[in-house]
């Protein structure tokens, strides 16, 4: 997230990380904390589960009961005076309960059909965590990268351990090549290429990248005839709620993660070209693109750039769109040299090409 800032908007990082300027807020249950609420009520219930024996040995009545179980403690834990709270704020907070029960039906549903398993949660890279922090070295010093991948999955055949990296997301972020040429939206695939080098310390055996997915953890809402019958409606919700990511292209690998002809979770279509796959080659080029990309940020950061650059991709899809600091910074385009920095939306194969060399330019 803090690499991602500094791509969107140097100036925007610099008050958040260099000055820790924070916007006063109301108490409440905001964005931020909804977040953190789902991320931790699905870690705790697909932890117990691996520990009852992994979900496919669940029922429903089962892991209801896990996901009511990890609320309460994070009742018991974050929010001991909900009782005390406004009825507006229980009745949020009960909907909100009832949502990621239906997010982790959903997840069963996916795991349950996967040779796919959870192999790790919350996996930390750091000095205090499980893996060592993503070192990136340059002529004048050592930056490191420290980050928490919400869950790691794997799969072992033939001797070699095929891992996917799974982000949760309760807001409606997807995977784009495109801003993974422009330096944004590289958290997923850095965690990806850095089990690769230090999975086998870890794991036991050879690493082979599968892909990165963004799982989405929010309730969605689907415009829809009422008179629908409840399997057309649950048809209509699951293409509404469908992954995002990258895969390795290999079509052992993508059974492996969804046993179907035509798979309800995974990106991919039977019927059309899709540019949610690519090829191990394609994955070791963006494994190198990423690591250029990470030197030139700790370049720009250890150089003191504060410079207020926000990116642009539509006027309602810019840096400045939902910025904190937009009223400190007075950003103007076209007054006094400001100007956005605009990313022109790539095609998947024009991304491919400029990574093998092509022209950088959109």
């Amino acid at each position: 997230s803090r690499m991602d800032m500094a791509r969107s908007c140097h100036f925007a990082y610099f008050m958040r990380y260099g000055l820790k300027a924070r916007e006063r807020t109301g108490a409440g249950f905001d964005a931020p904390q909804i977040g953190t609420f789902v991320h931790d009520v699905m870690e705790h219930t697909l932890r117990q589960a691996k520990e009852c024996g992994g979900l496919h040995t669940l029922s429903k009545d089962k892991l209801h009961a896990l996901v009511r179980a990890s609320i309460e403690e994070y009742i018991d834990r974050v929010l001991p005076d909900l009782c005390e709270k406004s009825a507006r704020f229980r009745y949020l907070f009960n909907r909100l309960c009832a949502t990621v029960e239906r997010i982790m039906d959903e997840v069963s549903e996916e795991l349950q059909s996967s040779d796919f398993e959870p192999l790790a949660f919350e996996l930390e890279f750091g000095a205090d965590g499980q893996l060592p922090a993503i070192t990136i070295r340059e002529e004048n010093g050592t930056a490191r990268v420290v980050g928490k991948v919400d869950r790691v999955d794997g799969w072992l055949h033939d001797g070699k351990l095929y891992l996917r990296v799974v982000d949760y997301k309760t807001g409606r972020k997807a995977f784009s090549l495109s801003d993974v040429w422009y330096g944004m939206g590289l958290q997923m695939l850095l965690y990806l290429f850095a089990l690769e080098r230090s999975g086998p310390a870890r794991y036991g055996h050879e690493i082979v990248p599968a892909g990165v997915l963004y799982v989405p953890a929010r309730d969605v809402l689907i415009p829809a005839d009422r008179r629908l019958s409840p399997e057309e409606a649950a048809r209509e919700r699951a293409g509404a709620v469908r992954r995002s990511g990258l895969l390795l292209d290999d079509a052992a690998v993508l059974h492996a993660m969804e046993h179907s002809d035509t798979p309800q979770y995974l990106p991919v279509s039977p019927r059309r070209k899709t540019d949610a796959l690519a090829s191990a080659e394609q994955l070791g080029l963006l494994a190198r693109h990423i690591e250029t990309t990470l030197l030139d940020l700790a370049h720009e950061l250890r150089g003191g750039s504060i410079t207020a650059d926000p990116y642009f991709r539509s006027g309602q899809d810019t840096a400045c769109t939902h910025c904190d600091y937009l009223t400190v910074c007075h950003f103007t385009p076209g007054m006094g040299g400001d100007c956005h920095r605009v990313l022109t939306k790539l095609p998947a194969d024009k991304v491919w090409s400029n990574l093998k060399g092509g022209t950088p330019d959109a």
